[in-house]
């Protein structure tokens, strides 16, 4: 897979004890108009509506090396980003202390990731491949079905609809 403008994440676990991830998204190689950044409403094999966004908080956008940017949330799940230069980082926290298959679930012994309760994602680039790592326990090892790299902790997709559709667990199994 090419490396060049893949939307890439990586998601972390300082605050595991409260159910909690951090993730943070670099999305770059975006069109100079507003960038639209949302959380999924809905989950593969899944045929309700759950508004994951609302686990979603401290959410912090800026333009990649820090200067902040400011956004608009025209719905629950979405946010606007205007005036970037072509980069936007964004970094939030999400809750998640359900583990079924719909949602996310952390703690101190394992964090399990269904992706559309996790990770925001960048619309129009729902076609391009991307990367994922996973910074977490030493003892942690990562169980999905991404594809590995040579990092042992950062994976790829050919796109979207498989990264979304490739629920992870991380623990000491």
């Amino acid at each position: 897979i090419s490396t060049a403008n893949l939307p890439e994440w990586l998601v972390s676990f300082p605050n595991a004890v409260h159910h909690e991830a951090e993730i943070t998204l670099v999305a770059s190689g975006l069109p100079r108009r507003p960038a639209l950044f949302q959380m999924s409403r809905s989950s593969p094999g899944r045929y309700a509506v759950h508004e994951f966004a609302k686990n979603v908080s401290d959410i912090e956008i800026d333009d990649g090396a820090g200067a902040a940017l400011s956004y608009q949330r025209p719905s629950p799940g979405q946010w606007d980003v205007a005036g970037h230069s072509g980069v936007v980082r964004v970094r939030y926290e999400v809750f998640g202390d359900q583990v079924d298959g719909t949602f996310l679930g952390i703690d101190t012994t394992h964090a399990h990731i269904n992706i559309p309760a996790t990770l925001m994602w960048a619309r129009g680039f729902e076609g391009r491949p991307v990367r994922v790592t996973f910074d977490a326990a030493p003892d942690w090892k990562v169980a999905t079905q991404l594809k590995p790299t040579n990092d042992s902790r950062t994976f790829t997709a050919p796109n979207l609809q498989y990264l979304i559709d490739s629920p992870t667990e991380l623990s000491n199994f």
